[in-house]
């Protein structure tokens, strides 16, 4: 009987000490995750792309066009399919001397999925296009006049697979017409695994790009189809966070806010609306942490009813988090490797506080379990990403496919002698110093379509004395709850400081989360300790959304005229418009 009562009351205290949501929580989360939505949709990308294609190989290599005339064309654009850089011979056939007069003989067309356009400015009836390489996949071609009026060749039926989806090609080539940055490997990618084709991107694991695959399954290989699952993972984000302010301080206001700084913060934005692995990584790195988190409130609930319910084992109400902890740890591993710097951060919480907490019994015990479900999950989740894998030569198995991308990506990694000059290093990274332009295209003479990957300044400048001020609370304090953040904030930036490779500002995303909790729980004291703490919140959240719809233009892709960029370079370095 008195284990009885002891069970219902630290059921009783584990609701009471973690806090259910109430329904200002359900509003203020309902209103913040609406109002993302609808900004990250906003101009997602077409919902249309060429899907047929024309593939050339070694023997079928020339494409001839007859346009019935003499005609001045300007350039030709093609809709590269999944394999990039291709190489042509550009000729016009003389009638005169009967022979094919070379107009460029190196012609090139880089990005996949995406409109590229190659100049010709030449008057002729006949053109030649040849592929120079082994094998080229065009999903359409489109040829203009000088005036820019698009021009159909008479013998366009011989050639069915390259103009028949003329209706998509765009007056303007932006991001929202093809793929931009990082997503000519990622989203590629994701194509490859739904078609059984040669896998190119394989410096990364692959559930992220498993993950991009799904929206190309619903939506078509479509701008708007490789960037939807970002999307949705960018919006579960918010509720996340939302929860984990909530587990972590116990008020509706400051929960509110945090979740406010996230839906507003620039790179949070950006990184949704990319069809590349960060956002997964990110999310998944929170939700392991928001479990381990749990973990300790579960535990400590218990402790706080006065009895444990086992002497010999520990409550079975902790392994669940744990478990759950673990998982979400191998999904964030199968997606990036920057999940294992995440799991190192798990490990050093999860010694201090089961060692401190438990006795040596039960926390072997624990210890045996974690072996499960944070090394053996995580091997088999990895390794099952891989089985959509291709490869260029054949793989014995799925296991001698695992261990080779594995070699491949810690050789690449590892030997990378790259420069970009959108690069930064990781001291430069709180301070927003060098933004990544991940998009930039001409709309007409004085406006840009821009897509800038960088902070919110007014939330990452105020982050950086949000972060010292709880890092002088654990140590100076010795607060547990600071301890716990700063320990996490560490282990998603301290391992990028011993990295020889090129590196990007995004690649500081995920310690940027725990910045914004670190925020949150600055302001629970500022809003504690001063009568004036709420308002100046409010004022200085109303001040960090101004500043995000400052620079929506630039970070969203909206046409702005480029002066109005030009006038947002705060920072020496930054280049926002081009």
């Amino acid at each position: 009987m008195n284990r009885i009562v002891t069970y219902i009351n630290a059921k009783r205290q584990s609701t009471a000490f973690t806090g259910l949501l109430g329904q200002a929580d359900y509003l203020s989360l309902s209103v913040l995750v609406f109002i993302f939505t609808a900004l990250a949709f906003f101009r997602l990308g077409n919902t249309y792309a060429p899907q047929s294609f024309y593939r050339t190989d070694t023997v079928n290599r020339d494409i001839v066009l007859d346009f019935g005339e003499y005609t001045d064309l300007s350039s030709f654009s093609v809709f590269l399919g999944n394999l990039n850089t291709r190489h042509f011979s550009i000729s016009a056939f003389n009638e005169v001397t009967g022979a094919w007069e070379v107009i460029n003989g190196e012609a090139e067309a880089e990005s996949v999925f995406a409109w590229n356009q190659i100049d010709l400015n030449y008057n002729l009836r006949y053109l030649g296009i040849v592929t120079t390489d082994d094998e080229c996949v065009l999903n359409e071609l489109v040829v203009r006049r000088l005036d820019g009026s698009v021009i159909l060749p008479v013998n366009a039926a011989e050639y069915p697979a390259l103009f028949d989806e003329q209706d998509t090609f765009p007056l303007v080539k932006t991001y929202m017409t093809g793929t931009m940055f990082d997503e000519v490997y990622h989203g590629r990618t994701a194509y490859e695994f739904l078609h059984g084709l040669t896998t190119y991107e394989t410096t990364h694991p692959h559930l992220g790009k498993i993950l991009i695959s799904l929206g190309i399954l619903l939506f078509g290989m479509t701008p708007f189809g490789w960037r939807f699952m970002p999307v949705i993972f960018g919006i579960l984000l918010i509720p996340l966070i939302y929860l984990f302010a909530k587990k972590l301080f116990k008020d509706s206001f400051v929960s509110t806010a945090v979740a406010l700084l996230l839906v507003f913060d620039c790179m949070h934005y950006n990184l949704s609306r990319i069809a590349t692995i960060d956002i997964f990584a990110a999310f998944f790195i929170l939700l392991m942490y928001y479990y381990m988190y749990q973990y300790f409130l579960k535990d400590m609930a218990y402790r706080t009813s006065g009895q444990v319910l086992c002497d010999k084992f520990p409550p079975k109400e902790v392994y669940t988090p744990l478990a759950l902890s673990g998982i979400s740890m191998a999904f964030g591993i199968a997606t990036k490797w920057t999940g294992v710097y995440a799991g190192a951060g798990l490990c050093i919480l999860f010694f201090w506080y089961t060692i401190t907490h438990f006795p040596k019994g039960q926390a072997f015990r624990l210890f045996l379990f974690c072996c499960l479900f944070f090394i053996a999950v995580p091997l088999i989740v990895y390794t099952l990403c891989f089985i959509p894998v291709v490869g260029y030569t054949p793989y014995k198995n799925l296991f001698d496919k695992v261990i080779q991308g594995t070699f491949y990506m810690f050789d690449y990694h590892s030997n990378l002698v790259a420069e970009h000059y959108y690069s930064s290093p990781f001291y430069e990274w709180p301070f927003i110093w060098m933004p990544l332009l991940d998009a930039n295209d001409a709309v007409n003479s004085t406006d840009v379509s821009a897509v800038s990957c960088m902070g919110n300044p007014a939330i990452w400048w105020t982050g950086i004395f949000c972060v010292l001020y709880v890092f002088y609370l654990w140590i100076f304090k010795k607060d547990k709850k600071a301890g716990f953040l700063c320990i996490s904030y560490l282990a998603q930036y301290v391992p990028w400081m011993s990295i020889s490779r090129i590196t990007f500002i995004y690649h500081y995303f995920p310690a940027i989360l725990f910045v914004i909790l670190m925020m949150g729980y600055t302001i629970m004291h500022i809003k504690e300790q001063f009568s004036w703490g709420k308002k100046a919140t409010v004022i200085y959240l109303t001040i960090a959304v101004f500043v995000f719809f400052l620079f929506f233009p630039v970070v969203s892709g909206l046409p702005v005229n480029k002066e109005y960029g030009l006038h947002l370079r705060w920072l020496r370095d930054w280049i926002l418009v081009l």
